[in-house]
């Protein structure tokens, strides 16, 4: 296997909704990466390990913090690239693990980023999108015809003037601002075109129908589809 990083997208959760590729990229991989947090949790690895025999496997912990500090991400970001690029340059295959697809909002592309501009190879391994798989789990199409599909970082500045947007709604990263989102979706009337699921395809998944109703902080594994239409529920 061709010494480069690649950067593995293992799905949102369910490990059944790995593919093959990333199966066989992780078995075969010399070095398994895996972000980690403040709270020392692994998702990715938990799910890929359902799929995968990763007991025998090199594995390289990266102390990815869950942080807007740019100094702080900056710092995490150019240490753990350069953890990975001392592995590289061993001749070593790195297969570094992450939720959902790797171009989608994934810390792992400033990694991405960094290995390519030392001169180092790494690819993109596509993986489940939360947000499909949630679409299936609330049984709704995403978007139909001429509809348009917007992915909105919710919990950003400016983020809520994309509800007027005609089409379908997607908010990600929406769990730390959990809150403003509902009182913003409920204040533009859109409770009924609107439901959520949190840690899809994990045991702890939750799927909420009525965000009204839903009381205190969403993890930051939530995903809300916003319909144009009201929802049959």
């Amino acid at each position: 296997m061709k010494a480069a990083l690649y950067g593995i997208g293992v799905g949102p959760g369910d490990f059944e909704l790995m593919t093959l590729k990333a199966v066989r990229i992780i078995s075969e991989a010399d070095l398994i990466a895996v972000p980690r947090t403040d709270e020392k949790e692994m998702t990715a690895w938990n799910i890929a390990k359902q799929a995968v025999d990763l007991s025998k496997k090199e594995i390289l912990e990266l102390y990815m913090p869950m942080t807007r500090d740019a100094q702080m991400l900056e710092q995490s970001h150019q240490e753990a690239a350069e953890q990975i690029i001392d592995q590289l340059k061993q001749n070593k295959s790195v297969a570094f693990l992450t939720l959902g697809d790797p171009s989608i909002y994934s810390t792992y592309i400033y990694l991405h980023n960094r290995v390519l501009e030392a001169g180092y190879d790494a690819r993109l391994i596509p993986g489940v999108p939360s947000f499909c798989a949630v679409a299936a789990r609330l049984n709704v199409p995403l978007c139909e015809g001429a509809q348009p599909l917007h992915i909105i970082p919710a919990s950003y500045e400016g983020s809520f003037d994309y509800l007027d947007w005609g089409g379908t709604k997607v908010l990600m990263k929406s769990g730390r601002e959990f809150g403003k989102v509902k009182e913003e979706l409920i204040s533009k009337d859109l409770v009924k075109h609107t439901q959520m699921v949190e840690c899809c395809g994990m045991p702890s998944e939750r799927v909420i129908k009525d965000i009204s109703a839903a009381e205190g902080k969403a993890s930051y594994f939530s995903t809300i589809i916003v319909k144009e239409k009201e929802i049959v529920r």
